[in-house]
Formats: C-alpha cells, structure tokens, sequence
C-alpha cells in the first residue's frame, strides 16, 4: 500500500487568464490509511478496545525473552511467545506477525526468539496499538513491512537496528515520532512511511536513491539537506511540512516531482543542485514565503504551475538559462546569479 496523494480538482492559474468566472480550489487528501481495502480494515480494529486500556497503560516495559520456547511440531508455521505471533520464515528466521499487547507502552524486542533471530516486522503487526510509547527494534532486523506502526498515535520514540534493510509503505504513518535516526543500512524507504511525523531533524541514509511519494509528508523538519544519492524527490515527498524553513540539494539530484514541497508554509530559501534537470508541477506551490529558489543551468523542464500560488518568489539562475525564460514568460521575478 502506498500513500496516495488524490488531487480532487485544481483549477490552473492560466484559467484565471482567460477570464472564467469559477475560482480553482486545491484540495489535497493523503489518503495513506483508506486508499486500500486492507488498511482499512486495520484502522479500524481494536480500537474500541485500544482507548479502553490507553489510561491503565503504565511505564511497563515488555520484552520478548530469547530464552522463552514455544512447544511447536516441526511443521508449525507459527508459534504464540508472550504477546505474539511469531512466524517461521524459509530462511530459518522469525518473522513478528502479531503483537496482542494491550498495557505495555515501552516495547524491547530481542534478536532472537526461540532460538531463531527476528528479522522481519510483519504487516500491520503493531497497527492501531495507541498505548504504544516508545518501541526498540533489534540489530538482526532487516525489514518492517507495511503498516507496520500504522495509527500508533503517541509513538513519539523507535530505535531501529543498525541492520535494517528495508522500511515498509506507511509503516509509521500517523505515529507522533519525536526522534527517529534511520540506520545507514537502510536502502528503501516506502510511501507514507513517516508521514505526519514530528521530528526536526532528518538524516537521509547514503543508500536511498529515491524519496518516494508522501514518505515525509506533513513531518515537522526544520531545515533539510538532501544527499546527492538521491536522484529523484517523487510526488508530495516533502508536501505539507508546516516548519520547513530552508531546502538545500547536493549534486546528484536530478527530479523533483509534483507537490514536492507544496504547502510548505513556512518555507524561505531553496537551492537547488547543478544537477537538477526536471521541476514537476506544483513543486513549490502554495508556498507565501518562499524568495529565493536558485535554479541551475542544467534545469531544463519547469512546469507553468511549479510556484503557483507562492506570490513572493524571486528566482535566482544564470544569465541565458532555461530558468530565466521560464522566469521572464510567466511573470516572476528573477535575479542572474
């Protein structure tokens, strides 16, 4: 599943160039938690039951002991040890399918079960568990899969292993993180996963090549520096960050697609790599305190609604770029530099 931004109807500030009398209206719906039949299924279950034991949830803590067994046959595909499902995987490995913890809001968990080292977070294993607090996942883990912290509102802490390979489509979306520090391990990242998130700060892993739709929507980042592995910011990857104040591009980025950082409120100053080539439509709409955007030479596609709606921008590009053409064509200020 992944976190699919829906634009109902937008109405192009050329329209308003050809007198129409109907306003355009831009609604934007992350629909990350509906969009599929399976999420919401999970949204919705247990949560009677959830906000029912939120206020006997205590500082317990609750860790799967390495040292507790299950009795299996040898054919058994799953096993329950304390709170959950485990599940045997081909490769001699555990896979943590289900957590039926109600009470607990610290969670640690081993690296081994039964003998076995835990390496994946199943689908939707921790979904909608809103007693959950704080949550450390060990080194042996190599993938969260999808949904896998979806709804876990007050999730404000994970520790992730330093082995982690691969986070899943909305694996925390709606979770309150407070601080997160993806391993450099990590070299995919999902739709959604952190969408809505509060931390300040991110620190994109050298391995993530592509930041994929709505993965940091509606984050509370402060200031971002994206690496030059990344090649390509895909739709609303950054949109509605409500504090980002300052976007700055290593060189290696070539593609910013459409509502990368729309909605940015506060947004002030971006520069943009000398590879840049591609700014897709609405990139930086809707945007009032935007004034500075460099644009490089190499950038040679803009679409006409990139900045629409962000009234106050200056673009800042070298004397005979596409950038200026594009600036002095559609009526928005520019400085060579």
């Amino acid at each position: 599943m992944k976190c699919i931004v829906v634009t109902l109807y937008r109405k192009r500030e050329k329209m308003k160039k050809k007198s129409l009398k109907a306003v355009g209206t831009v609604l934007a719906v992350c629909l990350c938690a509906t969009a599929c039949g399976s999420t919401a299924s999970t949204t919705t279950e247990d949560n009677t039951v959830n906000s029912e034991t939120k206020e006997a949830s205590t500082e317990q803590t609750s860790v799967v002991q390495s040292q507790e067994t299950a009795e299996v046959s040898p054919d058994a595909k799953e096993a329950s040890v304390d709170n959950f499902t485990v599940t045997y995987l081909d490769d001699g490995t555990v896979m943590l399918s289900r957590y039926s913890g109600t009470t607990e809001a610290s969670i640690i968990v081993p690296d081994e079960v039964n003998g076995k080292s835990v390496t994946v977070i199943g689908d939707d294993t921790f979904a909608n568990h809103m007693e959950l607090i704080s949550v450390e996942l060990p080194d042996s883990l190599i993938e969260i899969e999808s949904n896998a912290f979806i709804n876990c509102y007050d999730l404000a802490y994970v520790k992730l292993g330093n082995s982690l390979q691969k986070i899943g489509e909305d694996a925390f979306l709606f979770a309150a993180l407070e601080s997160v520090e993806i391993p450099e391990s990590v070299t995919e990242i999902g739709g959604g996963a952190f969408c809505g998130s509060n931390y300040t700060t991110l620190q994109i892993p050298t391995g993530i090549n592509v930041i994929e739709e709505g993965t940091f929507m509606s984050a509370q980042i402060v200031s971002l520096n994206i690496p030059g592995n990344v090649k390509e910011i895909k739709g609303s990857g950054f949109r509605g960050c409500a504090e980002l104040k300052e976007v700055t591009t290593a060189d290696g980025l070539e593609i910013i697609g459409e509502s990368a950082f729309e909605g940015c409120d506060v947004l002030e100053k971006v520069t943009l790599a000398s590879t840049v080539t591609e700014i897709g439509p609405y990139a930086f709409t809707k945007c009032p305190e935007l004034t500075y955007v460099y644009i490089p030479e190499a950038t040679t596609t803009i679409d006409e609604d990139a900045f629409w709606n962000s009234e106050n921008v200056t673009i800042y590009t070298p004397a005979g770029s596409y950038a200026e053409s594009f600036a002095i064509e559609n009526n928005i200020p520019y400085v060579n530099q």
